[in-house]
């Protein structure tokens, strides 16, 4: 007969043994030098009889040892994946109290050896080497172990022995490594019952309705599949609204009680309100409540009893005023408070409170949108600060150059169509001309154009001619 292979040693008496009749705080004990030294005795923790070693006046039995939180992660119902000399590990945890041991195919180090039998590997491997043959199917889309058709497909085991089967939801056929139904009918199955599940929660009969016709439109609308992932997520909107107001309000209560940035977080449910008849939605009114809560983000960049804060909120009354009195809009306020705290954080960084000349000649800014803080500094907190002059003439050969640039890029061009022939025209109005090209698009709309025989082009907008020069490939362009 053969003998068993000697893989460990008893730690008590050193003999070789081919597997531990006992182990205990990390000690491998052979079956003599465990009946010799544990004995039974009375557990001092729970009463009852069990083998404990006569070595350790303080163990306790198998059972209260296991009966402790994990010693890593403190979990207290788990499954027990070693006994360390600490306490117990459940199955997570154990690979980091194991020491580590090369792979047999990569040879890397690894706590966490296994075998992979069903991919004809016998001996221990890490967990990529194991993984090696798995993959994605090409017909189910399970991740399986993979074997390769003669074609090159990458299949699982179903799809390769069985092929397709019948769904017996539907009667149409699958890949047969998909379930025991197929994909459509999954996704539906999902979202009817989530859809089931949902609708305990209300307690008004008209929302419980509601919500069941809404996740039908989401099914029809996204696809049964996007719908039972998400359906969940719009069921707290409809809940909400059910303790508000019992029932479905106007858009007006809508976005002032949620505020447009959450409700574009439930736009199909807003799409579902508007698409029944529920609400009408005001892009305007959306558009004021965005600028507002901008507004307000603004406004409390700064502690509040500090001297930025102060002076930011003084300037925000301010242009409020001019809102109340028509002469300006929201969207204008939010324009100009922005480069306000800018300027306001520049000054802070060089300890100029109020922001003085320096601090205003070092902030990067738009001048236009600066000017009226700039203003407000100078009339409400006296100090003395002007926005610093432009040097026209290198504002106009910025533009003369960039004018250049892209009348070149046109000339570069190898065809000639009408987008092409539009932007030479109004490049040209600006370059040679002196057109702005703020009102290029309205000569071009409301004006005449007039092809000549050489090429070149007249406009004819307001009672004037202005010549276009004709589009032509220069030699010194090639």
């Amino acid at each position: 007969m053969k003998e068993p292979a000697v893989k460990f040693t008893c730690d008590e008496c050193g003999r070789g043994i081919a597997k531990a009749h006992r182990v205990c705080k990390g000690r491998r004990y052979c079956t003599t030098c465990y009946k010799r030294i544990f004995k039974r005795a009375l557990c001092p923790r729970c009463g009852n009889i069990a083998r404990l070693p006569n070595n350790d006046t303080n163990a306790i039995c198998k059972k209260c040892e296991r009966d402790k939180p994990c010693i890593r992660c403190g979990k207290t119902e788990y499954e027990v994946g070693k006994i360390t000399p600490y306490g117990p590990a459940c199955t997570s945890c154990a690979p980091h109290f194991r020491e580590g041991k090369p792979c047999g195919i990569c040879g890397k180090t690894s706590s966490r050896l296994t075998t992979a039998k069903s991919a004809g590997i016998n001996i221990p491997v890490c967990p990529q080497c194991a993984r090696k043959h798995h993959g994605t199917c090409a017909a189910c889309r399970r991740h399986r172990p993979l074997q390769i058709t003669p074609n090159g497909r990458r299949l699982c085991k179903p799809c390769l022995e069985i092929g397709e089967k019948i769904c017996p939801d539907c009667g149409e056929s699958m890949p047969a490594g998909s379930g025991s139904r197929c994909q459509r009918c999954y996704w539906k199955e999902l979202l009817d019952r989530r859809i089931k599940m949902n609708v305990a929660a209300f307690s008004a009969p008209s929302m419980a309705t509601a919500f069941k016709a809404f996740g039908k439109w989401l099914g029809q609308r996204v696809g049964d599949h996007k719908a039972a992932i998400c359906i969940n997520r719009y069921s707290v909107f409809f809940t909400e609204i059910e303790r508000r107001w019992k029932e479905f309000p106007d858009y007006k209560a809508l976005l002032e009680h949620f505020g447009a940035r959450r409700l574009r977080s439930v736009l199909l449910p807003m799409k579902w309100l508007e698409f029944v008849g529920h609400i009408t939605q005001d892009a305007v009114s959306r558009q004021e409540n965005s600028e507002a809560r901008r507004i307000s983000a603004a406004l409390q960049t700064f502690p509040l009893n500090s001297l930025e804060c102060s002076i930011l909120r003084g300037f925000s009354d301010t242009l409020h005023g001019r809102l109340a009195e028509g002469k300006t809009t929201t969207r204008s306020i939010r324009l100009a408070l922005r480069p306000a705290v800018g300027l306001l954080l520049k000054a802070r960084k060089l300890n100029a409170m109020p922001p003085d000349q320096k601090a205003l000649n070092t902030f990067l800014g738009q001048r236009a949108a600066i000017s009226g803080f700039v203003r407000h500094l100078r009339e409400i907190h006296s100090v003395p600060i002007t926005l610093p002059r432009t040097n026209r003439a290198k504002l106009q050969r910025k533009l003369t150059d960039m004018l250049e640039r892209e009348m070149l890029a046109i000339l570069r061009g190898d065809t000639e169509d009408n987008y092409r022939l539009h932007r030479w025209v109004a490049l040209g109005l600006t370059y040679f001309h002196g057109v702005p090209r703020k009102v290029c698009k309205v000569a071009l709309k409301e004006g005449k154009l007039e092809r000549h025989e050489d090429g070149s082009h007249t406009l004819t907008w307001e009672k004037q001619d202005y010549w276009i020069p004709a589009i032509a490939k220069s030699q010194l362009l090639n």
